[in-house]
Parts: C-alpha cells; sequence; structure tokens
C-alpha cells in the first residue's frame, strides 16, 4: 500500500517562495504569485507570514540553514586537508548552480544587491547571516591553522572575509557570463588563499 504525503501549506509557500525570490528578486515576487504557483489559499500566507517581509526573511533563514548545513558536512571531513574542504564546499555550491541552468546562485547574494542599501531592516538581517556564515568559515579555518594546513600569517576572520567575498563576487560574474571555467578558478583560488605555505 503507498500513501501519498500532504505538504503543509506552509512549506508549500516556502518552496514556492525560494523559487519566486530567486527567479524574480523580492521587489518582483508577489503574494498573488506565490500563491499561485503553491496552490495555497491567502489566508494561510497571512496566518503563517503576516506579510512578504516576514515571509521572504523565513525564506532566507531557510537558505542560510541550507548553507551552514552544507559547510558543516564539508567541515566533518576528516579525508581532506582544510582548503580541499573549503574549495569542495564551493564547488558543490558551483555545481547547484550550474545544475539550476545557471539561475540559482546565492539567495543571501541576490537580496544583498537588491535590497540591502535601501531596506534597513533586511540589510540588517542580511548582515546577521552573512555574520553567522562567516563566523563558520572562521572555526573552519582556526581548526585548519591548529592543524597547520592554513595560513597561520593572517587571522581567520580575515581569510573568511576573504573567501566569502570571493564566493559572493563569483557567483555575481557567473550570473552574467555562465562561465563554469571561471567557477573552477575561484574554486583553485580559494585553496591558494587560505593553504599553508
Amino acid at each position: 500500500m503507498t500513501g501519498s504525503t500532504t505538504i503543509p501549506h506552509r512549506e508549500k509557500l516556502l518552496r514556492e517562495g525560494m523559487r519566486q525570490l530567486y527567479a524574480h528578486g523580492f521587489h518582483g515576487t508577489t503574494i498573488d504569485g506565490i500563491l499561485d504557483g503553491s496552490g495555497v489559499p491567502k489566508g494561510s500566507f497571512y496566518h503563517h507570514f503576516g506579510s512578504k517581509e516576514a515571509f521572504a526573511k523565513q525564506v532566507l533563514a531557510r537558505y542560510m540553514q541550507f548553507q551552514l548545513d552544507q559547510l558543516g558536512e564539508w567541515s566533518g571531513r576528516a579525508d581532506l586537508a582544510t582548503p580541499a574542504l573549503l574549495s569542495g564546499y564551493f564547488r558543490a555550491m558551483a555545481e547547484r548552480f550550474i545544475g539550476s541552468s545557471h539561475e540559482r546562485a546565492c539567495l543571501a547574494g541576490k537580496l544583498s544587491t537588491e535590497l540591502a542599501a535601501g531596506h534597513e531592516a533586511f540589510r540588517a538581517q542580511l548582515a546577521e547571516d552573512l555574520g553567522v556564515w562567516k563566523g563558520r568559515i572562521v572555526e573552519l579555518l582556526r581548526t585548519g591553522q591548529r592543524r597547520r594546513d592554513v595560513r597561520g600569517d593572517q587571522p581567520a576572520e580575515v581569510l573568511a572575509d576573504a573567501v566569502l567575498a570571493l564566493v559572493q563576487g563569483a557567483f555575481v560574474v557567473a550570473l552574467a557570463s555562465r562561465d563554469d571555467a571561471s567557477l573552477a578558478s575561484v574554486a583553485t583560488a580559494l585553496e591558494l588563499l587560505v593553504a599553508a605555505g
């Protein structure tokens, strides 16, 4: 006997919201579009989220948790040196981006470029989320410094800033160029950036 699982309305809305925010950005995404795409009644949207801004923040939180989970999985691999862990994490991000026909880069980066300059509440949320992401990268790099496979001439915080900037910049360029080779180059550059002498 096969059973079908009913997806809760909140989950349907979040999945469709992720798709819509990637496709249209915050300003181009409408509540009606989310409702049409998810097949969920309008009352459910307002019951679960209250506003489009609160909804987008929940979608962003889900995306950031996914990134932290992915970084955690890579960080837990004992078979690779730290620079290779970081590069592997980025390569996995790049493969998902390429697999999306070059449409789904980094949602935090997309929303940052769209909203950070003119939407203070969202800017603060993005800054907090990116700060947590950076913190996890710092932890990984400090572990690598203790293992002596990450360079020790720069603090882990400085290296993590460079790593995040390189990752975000890579996807901004790749969205326009659709050049997969440039993403492979960035993966190599990440290793070179952090590797011990």
